[in-house]
């Protein structure tokens, strides 16, 4: 069969289409072409992923957002939002409650802590939100209340969090978990300093967590030989970026507590350490080696050295 015109083409190439397109130019663009395009875009079976930023502010994509956000709120499968003072009109009428029954994936960038403390408790009624990534640009001092928030969320098994502007005094004040307030969290970057004492806290929220990478913030005055156990027993992914110069010796100390913790873990499914250190060389690598074979701690490891990062993996 020829294909002469666009209109020949089937319904299910068009929705492959529009996977790869932003709800609000498939809306521009075909929502008053035709009864046929009219119904595939209010089709179930069409999910849609809206951005918005400070390129499609113009009042007729305002237009498009508001009518999409208001006639296809069951559709829209993952909503990316660059916050700004062009973009607050949208936000200023964006409720979000259940209808967003097939929302997925969040996106905040460049938002503001108190818009952030507004909105999160709002997005404990989205039944499938897995996936939430926040870049925060205030500079804020205390990131325990944004973490209390982002731990109600039922659903949430994603989430990536960035301080812009955070500074070294930044704290997370979480007092340890109870049992009503594990979250179902597999999946934690936090690209914003933390304390290991911090991360124990952390980590009474998390007994799910696969992945887990953090800011180590090394110039606090915390006993390295105090730190509490850290290793989950579905952590199978640890990265750790030191973005502070450590001494070797407390570097090795650091190790040897995680590796000697593993080896106490039976069930542990731990089998790779990536750690991030600023001058990082090949004869830390060798000192490494040693102390791991001389403390017996592994013997079926394998370390390398690439540019900043280390890389500890085993069987």
């Amino acid at each position: 069969m020829s294909i002469s015109s666009i209109e020949d083409l089937s319904n299910e190439l068009f929705y492959e289409i529009f996977e790869y397109l932003d709800a609000c130019k498939i809306y521009y663009a075909f929502s008053n072409l035709n009864y046929r395009f009219q119904k595939l875009i209010n089709s179930s079976s069409l999910l849609l992923k809206l951005k918005l930023d400070d390129s499609k502010s113009e009042k007729i994509f305002m237009n498009n957002y508001q009518q999409i956000l208001h006639f296809n709120k069951g559709q829209i499968f993952s909503i990316h939002l660059w916050t700004s003072e062009n973009t607050n009109q949208i936000i200023s009428t964006f409720t979000i409650d259940s209808s967003f029954n097939c929302l997925e994936s969040l996106v905040f960038y460049a938002i503001k802590s108190d818009v952030l403390v507004s909105l999160l408790p709002t997005l404990t009624y989205l039944p499938h939100l897995f996936s939430l990534t926040i870049e925060i640009w205030s500079n804020i001092k205390d990131l325990g209340d944004i973490y209390r928030l982002i731990f109600n969320l039922p659903k949430l098994k994603y989430i990536k969090f960035k301080a812009m502007e955070s500074n070294d005094d930044i704290t997370i004040s979480l007092p340890i978990a109870t049992n009503e307030q594990i979250s179902s969290i597999e999946h934690l970057i936090m690209e914003h300093p933390c304390a290991f004492d911090e991360l124990f806290a952390i980590k009474s929220y998390t007994p799910h967590l696969h992945h887990l990478k953090f800011l180590s913030l090394t110039h606090r005055k915390v006993n390295i030989r105090n730190i509490k156990p850290m290793i989950l027993p579905n952590l199978i992914h640890l990265s750790i970026h030191i973005y502070r110069k450590m001494s070797f010796d407390i570097f090795e100390i650091f190790i040897r507590l995680i590796l000697t913790e593993i080896k106490n873990v039976s069930n542990s499914l731990l089998r790779l350490l990536c750690f991030s250190i600023p001058e990082a060389h090949d004869e830390m690598i060798e000192k490494l080696e040693k102390m791991i074979d001389d403390k017996n701690l592994r013997f079926d490891f394998t370390i390398k050295h690439v540019m900043d990062t280390i890389y500890l993996q085993w069987k």
